[in-house]
């Protein structure tokens, strides 16, 4: 099982970086196909990808690759939308409706967990879409070859 996964993630690594487009378009596409995975989607997340990749004119292969690679990461993906949420929204809430100050939000009622998760989801999506694009966009550009020679080799 462990070996048909490593196989599967060094065939798309090769995909991705055997395109022949520049690194823009190949950053843009795969950001735009990992921007969903941040949002239940419910099985429509590779048509979002495709549609998202093709409004930003970004490399579409790129964006299925991302796409079907957050698809497997979205367990953790949400948990960390929650979490970020829950840290945000209690640096803003510090009174309550009485106007005595309390401690931060618990997050345990579940009338917060939806206004966590959403806050979350935004604010990820966003700051990851762009560390994401130019980090990606850094590799592509200084290490695409040797990359791509170490993994033909193993």
């Amino acid at each position: 099982m462990k070996l048909r996964i490593f196989r599967k993630l060094k065939y798309d690594s090769l995909r991705l970086l055997r395109i022949k487009k520049s690194d823009h378009l190949i950053s843009i596409g795969f950001i735009a196909g990992f921007f969903h995975c941040w949002f239940p989607t419910f099985g429509i997340g590779i048509l979002l990808s495709i549609g998202l990749a093709r409004l930003l004119r970004g490399n579409i292969v790129a964006a299925v690759i991302s796409g079907s690679l957050g698809t497997l990461m979205w367990p953790g993906l949400f948990f960390l939308n929650y979490k970020i949420g829950l840290v945000l929204i209690s640096l803003f809430y510090f009174t309550s409706i009485q106007g005595t100050p309390e401690i931060a939000m618990t997050g345990i009622s579940f009338g917060h967990l939806g206004m966590n998760f959403l806050v979350g989801s935004i604010v990820n999506s966003i700051v990851f879409s762009i560390i994401g694009y130019f980090l990606l966009r850094f590799v592509l550009m200084k290490y695409r070859l040797p990359l791509l020679k170490r993994l033909k080799r193993t």
